[in-house]
């Protein structure tokens, strides 16, 4: 039984970018998106985000309208080719090497990220990752709905869907390793052992330098 574990973010740390905000390109590009209101709805949730101030159930209910209609399955075959076009291009070769050192070392790793896990598990699948968590949505009809089923993976909820999910395996790690770029998870940076900041923004900087936290600068 494995008495550490590293708990990875997603977005603008394993990977140069957004996936959401990837996917809703994705999506767009293909012309299965046809309304820019979607594209700029992106755009505001990243800002949201960064100032912290994001209203997650009020985006994904945008977000999903899209494809509300289009049965997973077909989700499911468009994620498989994002993934290959327009995620691994982007994958911090930095982040591979540390996936694969933990992997060496049977060391669990976990992705946790604030993208709605339907995107999150692919991403995680194509690079080797068992365990991957997001925003788990409410299906009717085979069809993603924009409700969010349970906690959602954001800020203090990752550090709950975390401690349910150790508890589940039976796990009580003495060591969690955990990397991120965002204040968004200061809760999970202080739950966590050990903390690297991988390009962090200006506040998790600030907490770094105090914290003493690892610094880290992944680049493409």
């Amino acid at each position: 039984m494995s008495q550490q574990v590293a708990v990875f973010d997603l977005d603008d740390t394993l990977i140069c970018g957004d996936s959401s905000q990837l996917w809703t390109r994705y999506l767009w590009e293909k012309g299965i998106i046809t309304d820019p209101r979607f594209i700029e709805a992106d755009q505001k949730m990243i800002s949201d985000y960064c100032a912290g101030k994001l209203n997650m159930q009020e985006y994904l209910a945008t977000n999903l309208q899209a494809i509300s209609q289009i049965p997973h399955e077909q989700i499911d075959i468009w994620l498989t080719d994002f993934v290959e076009t327009k995620i691994k291009p982007v994958f911090y070769p930095a982040a591979r090497k540390q996936l694969d050192i933990y992997h060496h070392q049977n060391i669990p790793v976990i992705i946790i990220s604030a993208t709605v896990s339907f995107v999150v598990k692919k991403i995680a699948a194509a690079f080797g990752v068992q365990t991957a968590m997001g925003i788990d949505m409410v299906m009717e009809d085979g069809c993603y709905t924009g409700d969010i089923q349970g906690i959602p993976t954001f800020r203090e909820g990752k550090v709950v869907r975390l401690q349910q999910w150790l508890a589940e395996q039976n796990l009580s790690p003495q060591h969690i390793y955990f990397y991120t770029d965002s204040a968004n998870d200061l809760p999970m940076c202080r739950f966590a052992s050990e903390v690297f900041t991988v390009n962090p923004d200006i506040q998790l900087r600030a907490a770094a330098k105090a914290h003493g936290w690892k610094q880290l600068n992944w680049a493409l």
